[in-house]
């Protein structure tokens, strides 16, 4: 068990800033820490690599929809040494992370959890989200295109800020 067992990690529950759903302006994570904890561990039982290179990973297995920052990935590999889940080797000046024993009985004990966690950030490459991709994009561009042509017609402005905003309220209360 770490540090008196998973049930008393401060990041098993969704708490603090990563967990918070638009409040304060800020939106979501798609994987809060203690979820991406999980998925680090899994990418690096499957091969060592270098910090960005486990960023490059994670971009890639979420289809370019999750892309944690160097912030979030490098205090993560930090705690997780510091756990005795993850060995680091410098080679240079980079540093190479790798599973210890105590990481991979970790993930073993937590299997199904880090499967569901693994499956929620492939899920983000799934053609859904590729539609809502292209269909994001779509409205981006219109946007883009009306507010040029309205050179300081301040009422297409505002119509256009007021459909944005109902069509946020209303995705919001899905």
């Amino acid at each position: 068990m770490l540090g008196g067992g998973v049930d008393s990690d401060p990041w098993s529950e969704c708490s603090g800033k990563g967990c918070r759903q638009g409040r304060g302006g800020r939106r979501r994570r798609l994987l809060d820490q203690g979820m991406l904890r999980f998925v680090v561990l899994q990418e690096l039982d499957r091969e060592p690599c270098h910090g960005y290179e486990l960023i490059k990973r994670l971009t890639e297995r979420s289809g370019g929809i999750y892309s944690p920052s160097p912030g979030m990935i490098y205090p993560m590999l930090t705690m997780l040494e510091e756990l005795g889940l993850v060995l680091v080797t410098e080679s240079g000046n980079k540093r190479r992370y790798s599973l210890t024993d105590r990481g991979k009985d970790f993930l073993d004990e937590n299997r199904a959890l880090t499967q569901a966690v693994a499956e929620r950030l492939e899920a983000l490459a799934k053609d859904d989200w590729e539609n809502m991709r292209r269909h994001l994009q779509g409205l981006r561009d219109a946007v883009h295109e009306r507010v040029a042509v309205a050179h300081g017609q301040r009422q297409v402005v505002a119509r256009l800020e007021e459909i944005l905003e109902n069509a946020l309220k209303q995705v919001r209360n899905l």
